[in-house]
């Protein structure tokens, strides 16, 4: 298509040329254009736009090596905005210049990565064709003229006049890249595993997979991570614009680009402030638990929607305000520490069955009906619903609650203090607790923590023997990572789950047992590493790497300098987070994009096993990262536990997601000490 243009935009101005046979008089600002070089610098631009109003800004004409100009053309809308903001147009192309005749050539994405906003909607067949928009500028009383169209949304007129010199560096610059996600290869009992679900689903011929199979990153099998830092600084300075990038200007392209701008304009801890207040007064429910929420146009609060994870995710809340008490002593986080570790107290208590614990909480509400799996409590818990099905991952919430709000919580605070001891007991009689091992020594070192028990710190000793299955671990090695496909929930979970055990061994003085922890982290930062999964970077840097580990793994296939370029990257996953998250009706589909392609390895290709079989849809997954602000700012409830490679999803508008994945980075990005995290 770039060769197309540029022969266009050659034959455009030959055509144009070739039937100028009457000599004009050019002005004498624009007569001064026709000296050598003239043209090279960054003219004045001014126009309208049939839909948008007038505009004003910058075309930059640089010299390029094929004896063209490479043009850069920026302009802001006068009286147009969306949300309250400015709307900025972006532009880059080629420019010719003869006689007194200018002519530039800009080919322009119709689509990008949303194919439906609202009652607008994208053809498919737009996101593989680009506008090719052609402008001719000749010489009037004005300046240099030109009327054109981007052939879809707008008619333009728009002229350039008074010239300053070049700067040192472009008015705008690309500096989106992919980056090389591969990591090491499949061995070769793993690939024949794979080769067999693969069979086995009939992934391998399958249409839609199989229309990709002469991509050279599909034959590779070779992963990417789409980075794009482009107008961060940018964004930094000027928070009242929005910058459209090389699309046709529209209300999708809008939303795709404010939803840029929203990540990269705020500061980290505008951000985190911003979500504070958000998840305090629209996803901390009546009870304390973690919720979605309903709410209006304008976002105000509806109703709380239960999230089924939510033991989870309150548990990981809890720690994220235990971790802003310790850097900042703000009482309002203590608060909110108290506030939800009641909440998870009662999902131990509210079931009446010891070996049991709900997995959230919601109030009850007379006459309306209950849900599937949701119950009435009993007694003093007869105004509240629960909800069936604390598991292994519900129960890493209620561990690292208690963990967290026990450093925080002053042991003069008797009734809190109560419940920590009863309830870090009642977690030894708990069915999960003894259906999986690896939460035995965990849990028996938390309760002879906050019990200041010997013969349960006993216990939790021989418990840690019992799970030594290999070397200088107390763990089963169950992390992988094969050319882009892994359990990514399970990095998550991982993680919040070396965080406690790591911090339960240290503060019982359990130093042996600490290390060996601490290096088993590292085992998993670098298994995860060619995956750049910033939150696992920001807990290895803080509770293993800042203390002295490396580990066998690290020693062997990682160095300190490529760990600490990972520590120094790490504040992206934290950057590329918006606040607000959009609350939209908004369909996304990366597939649609000419460069994406499809994984030749399934996602989760195990849960090919599950009776009955998903469809063949459940396993595609792509080769592309893309940015938190392109896909899961606009879906996700929990950014750092979601498939890495996704590519399609949607999101009906009226429903808030929390940012308590936010706000659980931000502060342990702080109280460990990550670099740029302000």
């Amino acid at each position: 298509m770039k060769y197309f243009s540029f022969l266009f935009l050659f034959l455009s101005l030959s055509l144009f040329t070739s039937c100028a046979t009457q000599e004009k008089q050019i002005p004498r600002d624009i007569a001064s254009l026709q000296s050598s070089g003239a043209m090279e610098g960054i003219w004045f631009i001014q126009g309208t736009s049939s839909t948008r109003g007038p505009y004003n800004g910058e075309l930059e004409l640089r010299k390029s090596s094929d004896g063209t100009y490479d043009a850069i053309r920026i302009v802001t809308y006068i009286n147009y905005f969306y949300d309250g903001l400015k709307v900025q147009e972006v532009w880059t192309g080629k420019a010719v210049a003869a006689g007194d005749t200018l002519v530039l050539s800009y080919d322009l994405r119709q689509g990008d990565f949303i194919t439906k906003l609202g009652g607008d909607k994208r053809d498919p067949n737009e996101f593989k064709n680009p506008i090719n928009v052609v402008t001719r500028f000749v010489a009037t009383d004005k300046g240099l003229a030109s009327q054109y169209s981007d052939k879809k949304v707008s008619n333009y007129t728009e002229w350039i006049t008074t010239r300053r010199n070049l700067e040192a560096r472009p008015l705008w610059i690309n500096l989106r890249t992919n980056l090389d996600a591969r990591g090491p290869d499949v061995p070769w009992a793993v690939r024949k595993v794979i080769d067999i679900f693969k069979r086995d689903v009939g992934y391998h011929k399958d249409p839609f997979v199989q229309s990709f199979k002469n991509r050279k990153e599909f034959k590779d099998e070779r992963p990417f991570i789409v980075f794009d830092p482009t107008d961060y600084e940018f964004y930094r300075t000027n928070k009242d614009i929005i910058r459209v990038v090389n699309k046709i200007t529209d209300n999708i392209s809008i939303t795709e680009a404010s939803v840029k701008r929203n990540a990269y304009a705020p500061t980290l801890h505008e951000k985190a402030v911003s979500y504070e207040k958000n998840t305090v007064t629209h996803h901390i429910n009546e009870i304390g638990m973690v919720a979605k929420a309903d709410v209006d146009a304008n976002g105000k609060l509806i109703a709380y929607r239960y999230d089924g994870d939510s033991a989870l995710w309150t548990g990981m809340y809890i720690g994220s305000q235990s971790m802003r008490y310790l850097a900042t002593k703000d009482p309002e986080a203590l608060a909110n520490v108290r506030k939800s570790l009641r909440a998870m107290f009662i999902l131990m208590d509210i079931t009446e069955d010891p070996q049991e614990f709900a997995r959230t909480l919601m109030p009850y509400r007379p006459g309306e009906p209950i849900p599937n799996k949701w119950h009435q409590g009993k007694g003093i818990y007869s105004n509240m619903l629960w909800l069936e099905g604390g598991n292994n991952d519900m129960f890493k919430g209620l561990t690292h609650s208690m963990m967290w709000a026990s450093m925080v919580i002053p042991e003069s605070d008797q009734e809190m203090w109560s419940h920590l001891r009863d309830k870090s007991r009642r977690l030894l009689k708990l069915r999960i607790f003894d259906e999986k091992s690896q939460n035995q020594a965990p849990s028996l070192g938390l309760a002879a923590l906050l019990n200041k028990d010997e013969k349960l710190k006993d216990k939790y000793q021989f418990a840690y023997t019992k799970l030594r299955w290999k070397p200088s671990s107390y763990s089963l090695d169950t992390t992988f990572y094969w050319h882009g496909s892994a359990d990514w929930s399970g990095v998550n979970l991982g993680l919040v789950g070396d965080i406690t055990d790591i911090m339960v061994a240290e503060r019982l003085g359990e130093t042996k047992i600490r290390d060996r922890l601490r290096e088993r982290l590292m085992d998993s930062w670098v298994t995860y590493s060619p995956s750049q999964r910033h939150l696992l970077t920001m807990v290895a840097f803080g509770f293993a790497y800042s203390q002295g580990t490396r580990g066998d793994n690290f020693r062997k296939e990682s160095s300190d300098i490529k760990f600490m370029s990972a520590v120094n990257n790490a504040a992206w996953g934290l950057r590329e987070i918006p606040y607000p998250r959009p609350n939209l009706d908004v369909s996304i589909d990366h597939s649609l994009r000419p460069d994406w392609c499809i994984s030749p390895i399934p996602r989760l290709f195990w849960k090919a096993l599950k009776k009955p079989e998903p469809p063949n849809e459940y396993f595609y997954q792509g080769l592309y990262n893309y940015p938190v602000f392109e896909h899961q700012a606009f879906t996700s409830n929990f950014v750092w536990k979601d498939t890495a490679f996704g590519f399609k999803d949607s999101h009906s508008r009226g429903s808030e997601n929390a940012g308590v994945d936010y706000l659980y980075a931000y502060w342990l990005a702080r109280y460990v000490g990550v670099p740029h995290v302000e």
